[in-house]
């Protein structure tokens, strides 16, 4: 089989569009007018100076150019093509004579043509390739991919002088100068053909003729493997989560957190420094790094092996009066009456999204769909959010969250067999954040003092303005907050608790990624936002996790110091989740394993307490640094409480009943909380746990005909309490730092 080839053919095209842009020469150019009829002038006689030639040959790279990662005796292919000396000798003519305009033109014209000539000859590289059974895996090209001297080693394999007159210089420039030479990588798997020209290492980011081949990533996830193609500059993190991966990144994707785990299977992926911070040696030696770390500059083949959030185990709305009943549809002769009607709530959570389906005259719940909040990717937390907001990414999240409730919606007819045209009203519960985030409204203000909303108010809206589709013509109204960061969910929570209708003091305490609270009765309300961090649904626990399967969620410690967990579904240990922090801090301190300072015992300090085992043999352990998160999480929910008490002018036994909401609190065993502190003891007996209360009020929200006016009236009794610059809220907060019964 032939190893050379001259190329045929070579017929190249040079159009004014590209020669001006060769020239950076533009319509507002004040010497527009005057190129161009240049151009038109010298056209043909340009044409005919054009003498494009050039060959391919088969070789292997020499030890005098071979890099690290390709060596010496690398198949490869040698590919040079050039337009001739004369169009050089035109412009450099032009120029000493004084003919800039000319000179320019007959060099960018050489650049045009010789560009164009690669349409043709990739046509018979690829041909050539596939008779000799072979595929591309990489383009080279010097100075940015190898060394200068492979021109040199090209000329001489290729026999240049012989064959076309082309000369070499002593720092190995072409002469005629207007020559290209590429030398490609070959490979056995003829399914590669990676012949694209290839910037990606050149430093001149200002080329006109900059091209960067979109990356491609070969995904597995669960035995099933997906391509994806990855745009400049882009992390890995970033295209995952674009193209429908759930991956958990609570430190939004800034390298902190080492959520964002994957395995690389084939490929280079340099180690960065967050790899370093949050991998140890065996890890990275594996193949581990972190996705949001990973800018691939070449095709990468890589195993998602982190827990599934997509079955993230959501609580909905569980009020007593409210509580699911069996499915049951108005039907008659297979399809449904005129006059049957429904509605649906909403819970927009941080970290989950709660859908119901009303039927529209009873108020009867008749199904619901749970799933995690996409946005999750770029962050555990609304301050994340709102950085990521920041820093361009206001189109991603508004459209993440709108196909997450668009896709729930759907998935909530086909689930029930409800036409979505019978549909009337949907009523959206959420925090100030993800109201924002859903309406599109600008995020710039609410992470900065003075923390100032766009709107907090009632919003009505319909489902076609919201996404652009005829599929239902509903009303859609987004519940009111009270601040910024006491928000539509918490006045949907004071809403179903019936806050505005009782004269008992009660509280309603949210545990979630923030914690939010409120104390009060019929006419005054006070309200409260704590910083409690994401340690309640498993962020900044090393081996944290949101409540999906497997998950654990109760744990025991015997007296022989071993412990007993117990996890979501029964499944096989993947990490813990927020419960599980909490019940394993108090089982900790119960052993007398944890001081009241916070200080694990000395033989678990460096290695962490160990739980349970994965399926893979890794060790599920809590860690020193642990501890030190849920004492921050539980201490911020104590001082909110004992502050708000205070302004409010109440003491703990006149607290009547106690409201615990989120999937967090649901879950709780309150007498966990008890035996760390985060609950004070005068809340024994009084704590009823609500579920999603701010799921319960929109769906309450509905059946109400004096909804609308009842919100307008708890926002207007309530009044928000700053804890950030309070000084009895870190005097508690220091206080109750420590762990302990009181």
């Amino acid at each position: 089989m032939e190893r050379f080839y001259e190329l045929e053919g070579l017929q190249p095209k040079v159009g004014l569009d590209e020669t001006l842009k060769g020239m950076d020469c533009y319509e507002d150019s004040p010497v527009y007018e005057e190129v161009v009829d240049e151009y038109r002038e010298i056209y043909e006689s340009v044409m005919e100076m054009l003498s494009p030639v050039g060959v391919m040959g088969f070789g292997e790279l020499p030890k005098e150019i071979a890099t690290e990662k390709y060596k010496a005796g690398t198949p490869v292919l040698y590919v040079v093509t050039s337009v001739g000396k004369a169009i050089s000798a035109a412009s450099t003519q032009a120029f000493a004579s004084g003919d800039y305009v000319r000179g320019m033109l007959c060099d960018a014209m050489a650049d045009a043509a010789l560009f164009s000539l690669e349409q043709i000859w990739q046509k018979q590289l690829r041909k050539v390739c596939a008779e000799h059974e072979t595929g591309i895996l990489r383009r080279l090209e010097a100075p940015q991919d190898i060394s200068m001297e492979s021109q040199k080693v090209a000329w001489e394999y290729l026999h240049l002088q012989e064959r076309f007159g082309i000369g070499i210089s002593s720092g190995y420039m072409y002469d005629p100068v207007k020559t290209t030479c590429q030398i490609f990588i070959l490979t056995q798997d003829t399914g590669i053909f990676k012949a694209q020209h290839d910037c990606r290492n050149c430093p001149n980011v200002t080329c006109r003729h900059r091209n960067i081949p979109k990356t491609e990533l070969t995904v597995t996830r669960s035995n099933v493997t997906e391509k994806i193609l990855l745009e400049e500059g882009e992390s890995a993190l970033d295209a995952l989560v674009r193209s429908g991966f759930f991956i958990s990144a609570p430190c939004g994707g800034k390298g902190r957190c080492g959520k964002c785990r994957i395995k690389i299977l084939s490929g280079d992926a340099p180690i960065s420094e967050g790899d370093k911070k949050s991998l140890d040696k065996a890890e990275l030696a594996a193949g581990y790094r972190l996705a949001c770390c990973l800018f691939p500059k070449d095709d990468l083949e890589i195993l998602l092996d982190l827990p599934d959030e997509s079955e993230f185990d959501v609580v909905g709305d569980i009020l007593e009066e409210q509580k699911q009943e069996p499915q049951k549809q108005v039907m008659q002769g297979g399809t449904q009456t005129e006059r049957a009607w429904y509605d649906v709530a909403v819970d927009i959570g941080t970290t989950t999204v709660a859908m119901e389906l009303l039927e529209g005259e009873t108020g009867r719940i008749l199904h619901t769909v749970t799933f995690i909040n996409g946005q999750r990717a770029y962050g555990a937390d609304v301050i994340s959010r709102i950085q990521a907001f920041v820093e361009g990414k206001k189109e991603a999240l508004k459209n993440s969250i709108r196909k997450d409730l668009f896709s729930g919606f759907c998935r909530l007819m086909q689930e029930s067999g409800v036409s979505s045209a019978s549909v009337r009203r949907i009523a959206v519960g959420a925090n100030t954040t993800m109201v924002h985030l859903l309406m599109g409204y600008d995020c710039d203000t609410l992470g900065v003092y003075p923390f100032t909303p766009v709107n907090i108010g009632l919003i009505k809206s319909t489902f076609g303005e919201l996404f652009g589709s005829d599929l239902c013509d509903a009303e859609v109204t987004v519940l009111p907050g009270i601040s910024t960061y006491v928000g539509g969910d918490i006045v949907s929570g004071l809403y179903a608790c019936g806050f505005d209708e009782t004269d008992e003091v009660s509280m309603l305490i949210d545990l979630g990624t923030n914690g939010e609270m409120a104390v009060g009765r019929r006419g005054q309300i006070y309200t409260a936002s704590t910083a409690a961090g994401p340690a309640f649904e498993g962020g900044n626990i090393e081996w944290g996790t949101g409540s999906i399967p497997g998950a654990i969620c109760a744990v025991e410690i015997g007296a022989d110091h071993t412990a007993a967990v117990r996890t979501i579904q029964d499944r096989e240990p993947a990490g813990i989740c927020g419960t599980g922090v909490v019940e394993t801090a108090a089982e900790l301190v119960r052993c007398g394993l944890v001081e009241p300072s916070g200080l694990l015992d000395e033989e678990y300090f460096e290695e962490g307490f160990p739980l349970a085992t994965t399926k893979s043999g890794e060790n599920i352990v809590f860690t020193q640094k642990d501890i030190r998160e849920i004492q921050l999480a539980k201490a911020a929910v104590r001082a909110g409480i004992e502050t708000l008490l205070l302004r409010y002018g109440v003491e703990k036994e006149q607290v009547a009943h106690v409201c615990v909401a989120g999937g967090f609190g649901f879950r709780l065993d309150v007498e966990k909380a008890f035996a760390i502190g985060m609950l004070p003891e005068e809340f024994r007996g009084k704590i009823r746990t609500v579920g999603n209360s701010s799921l319960s009020g929109a769906a309450r929200y509905l059946m109400d005909s004096r909804g609308d006016d009842r919100l307008d009236a708890l926002v207007g009794m309530s009044t928000e309490i700053s804890l950030s610059a309070d000084p009895d809220f870190q005097e508690f907060y220091m206080e109750y730092m420590m762990f302990g019964e009181e």
